[in-house]
């Protein structure tokens, strides 16, 4: 079995909205799907070092080691019989909102309050992930904890 390991990222704006990127559709895969920023560990990087590069990959944000929080490291997601990934997993706060996806990985990107991500997550290992992140910030992820 392979293991590949990976980072999860999950930005959060001054509002408490939460950044969520969309992969696009692959016919024959998947429909398009709505997820954290996710990257692999590349050779030589730290799982900080690779948060941070995704980060700016996939959203143009530029976030320093101090707007990171890690929040658990190796977790296992079993993908098939031939591969598992393991994670670390972050939360970042950011003052800036203004996100340029790159159209190689993802078409759109939006920010949803806490109570509305679960709902937008494709993968359940995502939504494990979603859990343990609003945990951390203390969400409550029913949807009347946000109604004003």
């Amino acid at each position: 079995m392979t293991t590949k390991y990976s980072i999860e990222c999950w930005i959060i704006s001054p509002d408490q909205d939460v950044l969520l990127l969309q992969v696009p559709a692959r016919e024959g895969r998947h429909e398009a799907f709505w997820q954290p920023i996710t990257g692999g560990i590349e050779g030589g990087e730290t799982p900080l070092q690779a948060a941070l590069r995704e980060i700016r990959e996939e959203t143009g944000l530029e976030l320093n080691h101090t707007q990171l929080t890690e929040i658990a490291t190796d977790l296992t997601v079993v993908i098939s019989p031939e591969l598992t990934i393991s994670k670390t997993l972050y939360t970042a706060s950011t003052p800036d909102t203004t996100v340029t996806t790159n159209p190689h990985e993802h078409q759109a990107h939006q920010w949803l309050p806490p109570a509305r991500v679960a709902e937008a997550l494709f993968w359940d290992s995502n939504r494990d992930t979603w859990k343990l992140v609003s945990q951390h910030h203390g969400y409550d992820d029913s949807p009347e904890h946000y109604a004003q």
